[in-house]
């Protein structure tokens, strides 16, 4: 089984395999490196390790000796004439819950029956040096399929950007509005209220957290991590608006949970404010709310 993603070229990769393409079809023999070299001005040791790394993808063949070179093969002539994959064709690589300068251009799923979990082999750009054999990743989502895998670096190769993951646990996002899995109890709290009325409030609620209204309008967003704050501080008669969070993230009820997931990760929030269409606060959904939906997905 295989989950593939159109994967996006280095600058120089392209370069070398445009100039490959292009001798190609204009000797129809096999190239040698150093043709490549004179005809992108480069050195021939750098082309010969970029040439490494595009045999790697399955872009050229290769026969050695004397009279040996390099081909293009057929998905490397059409890749060339095709314009360059835009930045969202790129899945992200996260570390420990952190988003890393690491992209993935391509993921294939393997090893799908093995007993022992799956394999992801990835094609990656940017900063490689980032990522360790042992680390545990999330990659994704792809972009069509919405699938994310989590798990452990099994191998890196550095010199053609190579990763392979063992899967520990696979998911594809399902095209649900947040609204379907959001809160509709919704619990607010005034600027003015006292911050430990609202502690044991949170309390008996079973909540965390809770947006802030003022005149029906959304004003900030008040959490146990703000209460705390406070308490550290020994500021025990403080009042919810000298804490809350102003900047207040908030989704419409019929976005996407893919959406939800983006916003909470781009702003390292755990909870969202859920609106109408005309900004009116209906509900809240949380990151508990999204996995508990994801956990469900195949039972």
């Amino acid at each position: 089984m295989g989950v593939s993603v159109m994967y996006k070229l280095t600058s120089t990769q392209r370069e070398v395999l445009e100039a490959l393409v292009k001798l190609y079809e204009q000797h129809k023999r096999l190239i040698k490196s150093v043709e490549i070299a004179e005809l992108v001005k480069k050195d021939e040791g750098t082309v010969r390790n970029v040439i490494s790394s595009l045999r790697s993808l399955g872009l050229l063949e290769s026969k050695t000796g004397p009279s040996g070179g390099y081909i293009p093969t057929l998905k490397a002539i059409e890749l060339v004439k095709m314009p360059p994959l835009p930045s969202y064709g790129l899945l992200k690589i996260w570390k420990g819950g952190r988003e890393t300068n690491v992209t993935a251009f391509s993921m294939e799923i393997i090893d799908v029956l093995n007993p022992e979990g799956g394999k992801a082999l990835l094609r990656v750009g940017g900063n490689i040096e980032e990522l360790s054999e042992g680390d545990e990743v999330k990659v994704g989502p792809t972009p069509y399929m919405r699938l994310v895998i989590e798990g452990t670096i099994h191998s890196i190769d550095r010199l053609s950007g190579q990763v392979s993951v063992l899967i520990k646990r696979m998911v594809s996002i399902p095209r649900e509005p947040v609204g379907n899995i959001a809160s509709k109890k919704l619990i607010t709290v005034s600027p003015k209220d006292l911050l430990k009325d609202i502690a044991s409030f949170f309390t008996k609620q079973g909540i965390r957290g809770a947006p802030v209204l003022s005149e029906g309008k959304i004003v900030g967003i008040i959490t146990t991590t703000d209460i705390a704050r406070a308490y550290s501080e020994g500021n025990l008669k403080a009042t919810v608006e000298e804490y809350m969070k102003k900047n207040v993230i908030t989704i419409r009820e019929d976005e996407d949970i893919l959406d939800a997931i983006k916003l909470m990760d781009l702003y390292g929030v755990g909870r969202l404010v859920v609106v109408s269409a005309v900004g009116e606060p209906v509900g809240i959904v949380t990151r508990t709310d999204v996995l508990r939906r994801l956990s469900a997905i195949g039972k």
